[in-house]
């Protein structure tokens, strides 16, 4: 984690809790019983935690008064809570994840490095929010990154950049859309290109889809002109 990752996972769920609070009122501290309501724990364990915390400097805690970020724990927030919407994009809207994708990306969220989360960003072509229109924070400026293959290889369809090429090398539906794929003539290994701002395929045909279609389509990038 760029900014620094010395917190362990209850921390974290602890410091994104507060993230939320921070985006409905960034001024306003944030008292440990709603904190504890919020984390359905009981209002000493909060307390607890937010003291232990305080001593780390990662929030600010006024007995009474309530509590704030410190500017490393909002930063640990805000990476959190970005790492949880990415999840939740590539859950619900690439794979179409039927259970519950807020429980499940708080799994996932703190398994996810820097570089995972820069190529799940650009694997979804770097969305500014999630599926229910939460916005997704930005990435932090010291991200740390691989930059053995700094090139992506793979995208869904709606990310290709004018002028790269691929090929079709998934394609994310369920068994009620198959029969519109089938129609389409979509299948992996197809070739298709980009160009002014259409996507063409291998026999130069130009494929109309929608929004949905475009985020189902995995394509590996071979190339660009």
């Amino acid at each position: 984690m760029g900014s620094g990752h010395f917190v362990n996972e209850a921390e974290e769920m602890y410091l994104q809790k507060l993230y939320e609070f921070w985006e409905i009122d960034n001024e306003k501290s944030v008292r440990t019983k709603d904190l504890a309501n919020s984390l359905k724990v009981k209002d000493a364990s909060a307390t607890g935690m937010i003291q232990k915390m305080s001593e780390k400097g990662l929030v600010s805690y006024e007995k009474y008064k309530g509590v704030q970020f410190t500017d490393q724990g909002f930063k640990i927030g805000r990476q959190i809570k970005r790492r949880h919407r990415l999840l939740e994009c590539l859950l619900i809207d690439v794979m179409g994840f039927k259970g519950d994708a807020h429980e499940a990306a708080c799994r996932m969220e703190h398994a996810i490095n820097d570089e995972l989360e820069f190529s799940l960003s650009e694997l979804l072509g770097h969305p500014e929010t999630d599926p229910s229109g939460s916005p997704i924070p930005p990435a932090e400026n010291d991200l740390v990154r691989n930059n053995v293959n700094p090139k992506r290889d793979v995208v869904i369809l709606n990310s290709m950049k004018d002028g790269q090429s691929g090929e079709i090398c998934a394609i994310m539906f369920d068994e009620e859309k198959s029969q519109e794929i089938s129609k389409m003539g979509l299948k992996t290994g197809f070739k298709v290109t980009k160009k002014d701002n259409k996507i063409h395929f291998e026999d130069n045909k130009v494929i109309e889809f929608d929004s949905y279609f475009g985020n189902k389509v995995l394509i590996r990038i071979s190339s660009e002109f």
